[in-house]
């Protein structure tokens, strides 16, 4: 039985993985595949490289995170969070004082099934939103969906960077365009042409190697639970879903990102890749889930927004937004749902 349970925790995590890599593609090449530098597999290739060391250096801090300081699961922690003694329940719920095996299980399945579901209809949504809804969902249904088993603070800080971080990627994209626009009004087209081919190349690993260091801790953060002293191998463990998602199946969001928003020419992907790398390697530092999905989309909008506002496809940018808020609120409730009802 214990081997069912390690297999069925393992397979669940790596299908998040997988689905990261699958829809978060995009976020690291498809602005390389839009302006036409590099073809899908080339470019997924370099991708999966660099989105497994992304995760093996530097993918410790979101898995904590998301792993264990989201849901509180322990009378110390609650005690901690609330100046009061735990209700009973809360060993009911979490009798070992950590996530029980079902809880991963269900935050995992979550979060992957409504990935899956936006990848398949071509939507760049949050993979980091989705299983951050779905662990949160563990502690809301566990305590009847009043919120006494999650620690808002720490959800309120993770939801701010969410706001935070496309608006980032976006202005940063918005002044690097422009500033390459000026440099390549007093540069040999050859060469700029060239140098610039590069950058996109180089700006698609640093978007890749960040992704790595963010998002692997969303696809296995929930496994530190049964895990704790295994934080290097689990990494890896993601980092290869990761990668297998992005050479499977990472081709529909890719176009979505890469050519549906606006028009991108080498300048303009060179641009969106560096800010929305340096926007989520910023916060993979501080230890927060952030959406790379979100900062990629704010950076190609960022620089169409150099072009106009009519350089921007709006009811592409509202449709994804709005993919943006359904899918935590769904994947919480969906997993609060069948946590209650299993252990309940």
């Amino acid at each position: 039985m214990e081997l069912f349970v390690l297999i069925s925790l393992l397979a669940a995590a790596f299908y998040v993985g997988w689905n990261i890599g699958a829809n978060d593609a995009a976020n690291c090449i498809g602005t390389t595949v839009g302006a036409a530098v590099l073809p899908f597999r080339s470019a997924a290739i370099i991708m999966a490289i660099f989105v497994v060391l992304g995760g093996a250096l530097q993918g410790q801090g979101v898995m904590q995170t998301v792993g264990t300081e989201i849901v509180i699961t322990d009378r110390a922690a609650y005690a901690s969070v609330h100046g009061e003694p735990p209700p009973a329940v809360i060993e009911q719920y979490f009798p070992d004082g950590r996530l029980p095996d079902g809880a991963i299980l269900i935050a995992l399945v979550s979060a992957g099934l409504f990935v899956t579901v936006a990848t398949f209809t071509r939507f760049p949504v949050s993979t980091s939103q989705a299983i951050v809804g779905g662990v949160a969902g563990i502690g809301l249904g566990a305590s009847g969906f009043d919120a006494a088993f999650v620690d808002t603070a720490v959800l309120l800080r993770i939801a701010g960077s969410w706001i935070i971080s496309p608006v980032l990627a976006m202005l940063l994209a918005f002044s690097l365009y422009w500033l390459l626009s000026i440099l390549l009004r007093k540069a040999r087209a050859v060469i700029w042409s060239s140098l610039l081919r590069l950058g996109v190349i180089v700006s698609a690993i640093y978007v890749s190697y960040s992704l790595g260091a963010n998002d692997v801790g969303n696809a296995i953060g929930p496994l530190l639970n049964k895990f704790p002293g295994r934080t290097t191998e689990l990494s890896m463990l993601g980092g290869v879903a990761i990668a297998t998602g992005a050479l499977t199946f990472g081709r529909r969001v890719t176009h979505t990102v890469g050519r549906a928003i606006t028009p991108l020419d080498y300048s303009a992907a060179l641009a969106a890749q560096v800010s929305a790398a340096f926007g989520v390697h910023v916060f993979s530092l501080l230890a927060i889930p952030v959406s790379t999905s979100q900062a990629v989309v704010g950076a190609v909008v960022g620089v169409g927004l150099t072009k106009g506002v009519r350089a921007v496809s709006g009811r592409k940018v509202i449709s994804i937004a709005a993919g943006w808020v359904i899918t935590p609120l769904c994947a919480a409730a969906f997993a609060g749902g069948v946590y209650r009802l299993v252990a309940g």
